[in-house]
C-alpha cells in the first residue's frame, strides 16, 4: 500500500467521513483510528499491528514485557485507538473517537472540515486550516526540504 495525495471534505451531521475510493480498495472493511498531536491517522488492523511494533524494533529490539516503558507505550496507543467499520458508502465514522477520548475530534479541529491526506501506509485526517497552514510553503518549501536552501 502506498497512499497519495489529499482531498478536502465536510463531515456530515453524524461525523462521517467518505473515504477517497482509492483508499477505500485498500482499506477493505475495517479502519483503525489513532489520534496524535495534530492528526488522525487512520491504518489497516494488519499496518496498525506493524506501526505499533516499529516502535519497539530500533536497533534490532524488540517488545520488552518486563519494560515499564514499553508496556505502556504499546498500552497507550492500543488504548488510544479505535476500529471502525468501512460502512457500504465508503464511509468512516469519526464520531466513534469520542468513546476512547471525548475531546480527541474537538482537540484536532475535526468537526466540519477536514483534509484526508495519504502518507504512504497509512493516511492522516487533518483540520483543513491546520493542513493549509503546514502546507503554506507548497511546492517552494518542498524545493527548500530535498534541496537547501541555498542551492
Amino acid at each position: 500500500m502506498y497512499l497519495t495525495g489529499s482531498k478536502q471534505y465536510n463531515l456530515d451531521a453524524k461525523a462521517r467521513l467518505t473515504l477517497p475510493a482509492a483508499y477505500r480498495k485498500e482499506f477493505g472493511e475495517q479502519v483503525c483510528l489513532i489520534p496524535l498531536k495534530s492528526s488522525l491517522y487512520g491504518f489497516t488492523p494488519e499496518g496498525f499491528r506493524d506501526w505499533v511494533d516499529s516502535f519497539f524494533e530500533q536497533d534490532g529490539g524488540h517488545f520488552n514485557p518486563r519494560s515499564r516503558d514499553d508496556v505502556r507505550l504499546r498500552l497507550l496507543l492500543t488504548g488510544s485507538a479505535v476500529t471502525v467499520d468501512i460502512d457500504s458508502a465508503g464511509r468512516i465514522a469519526l464520531g466513534k473517537l469520542d468513546a476512547a477520548d471525548p475531546a480527541a475530534r474537538k482537540r484536532l479541529g475535526l468537526e466540519r472540515d477536514v483534509t484526508v491526506v495519504g502518507a504512504q501506509d497509512h493516511f492522516e485526517v487533518w483540520n483543513t486550516d491546520s493542513w493549509n497552514a503546514l502546507h503554506a510553503g507548497g511546492f517552494e518549501e518542498i524545493d527548500s526540504l530535498m534541496f537547501g536552501d541555498g542551492d
